[in-house]
């Protein structure tokens, strides 16, 4: 029988899928089933980031014996030693942009007290709350492992996590309207000059604090008035105006930046959303333009340049 190499992505796919049916067995209590869905979570990640490379699970070490034998260079499997779940979650949320890392985080820490403690582990959060959060995230993994729910879990507990997942997103909705609802009301309130004690300090107290690299302006969703929206991840690059490799001929040139909508600031209305998330529900577009520089692309043009 041939042995599977540690970060091949079938065999953590199978592991991920075994520890998920222990999860769903009807006999488990909610505290070991929550433990064994995150280790499955944690596999989940792993797999669908070994699709795209094993490189980008094998821990970084000063000799770089792990990253040897994810690229193939040494066989030597036992050698292998894989990234943290904190690690998986942050490289996760960088590959995939539906995959919310806070929430993976929040999930998961039960499970070193479940373990290595006396503690319960898992009871911040109940389970009617626990799973459909869960699934959601998970969801976002199986698609990028190529998979869906009945392969993962099988046809009847598939439909045990799409119901958790239609409650997920119903929650997702009631959260935005409070948040819209409770904007809408500040501002009523404040432009009637009714609003009084510590409602009324922190409203002058407001700073919105912007600390994407790139924003934009769009109709708030409670308000209407004038959002800022923004983000750090540039999807696209559009270049106009280069016509050679020489930096000298690239002054003129006209760059316009993709960038992937991470949230919403109002100063009017004082509605934050985080995350993409909300941007969703909220119909915010996932995306938009922002005028790049020179710095944007130059690395882009050297490399093309070294490359000759």
């Amino acid at each position: 029988m041939t042995r599977a190499v540690p970060y091949d992505p079938d065999a953590l796919w199978a592991k991920s899928r075994l520890f998920i049916n222990r999860a769903m067995d009807e006999s488990t209590e909610f505290e070991e089933a929550a433990f064994w869905a995150c280790c499955s979570l944690e596999l989940l990640g792993k797999c669908a980031l070994a699709h795209i490379s094993p490189l980008l699970i094998a821990i970084p070490t000063d000799d770089g014996m792990s990253l040897m034998v994810a690229s193939g260079a040494v066989e030597d499997p036992d050698s292998f030693i894989s990234v943290q779940a904190k690690t998986v979650w942050a490289r996760c949320a960088r590959a995939f942009r539906q995959f919310n890392a806070a929430e993976a985080r929040e999930l998961s820490l039960g499970r070193n007290a479940y373990i290595h403690s006396g503690a319960i582990g898992f009871d911040l959060l109940p389970p009617e709350q626990w799973w459909p959060r869960f699934w959601a995230q998970a969801n976002v993994l199986i698609a990028h492992c190529g998979q869906d729910l009945d392969s993962f879990v099988g046809p009847a507990r598939a439909r045990i996590a799409d119901t958790h997942l239609q409650t997920n997103r119903a929650n997702l909705d009631r959260r935005l309207q409070s948040l819209l609802e409770n904007a809408r009301l500040r501002l009523r309130l404040h432009q009637n000059n009714s609003m009084g004690g510590r409602m009324l300090r922190e409203w002058d107290q407001y700073k919105s604090v912007i600390y994407w690299d790139h924003i934009a302006y769009v109709n708030c969703p409670a308000c209407e008035g004038a959002a800022t929206i923004g983000g750090d991840e540039i999807l696209e690059r559009n270049v106009e105006d280069i016509y050679s490799h020489d930096p000298d001929d690239w002054r003129d040139a006209h760059v316009t930046l993709t960038i992937a909508t991470d949230g919403l600031q109002c100063d009017d209305c004082h509605l934050e959303l985080p995350g993409p998330d909300l941007i969703d529900a909220a119909g915010v577009d996932p995306t938009f333009e922002a005028e790049g520089s020179i710095d944007d692309i130059a690395h882009l043009y050297e490399e093309e340049y070294n490359n000759e």
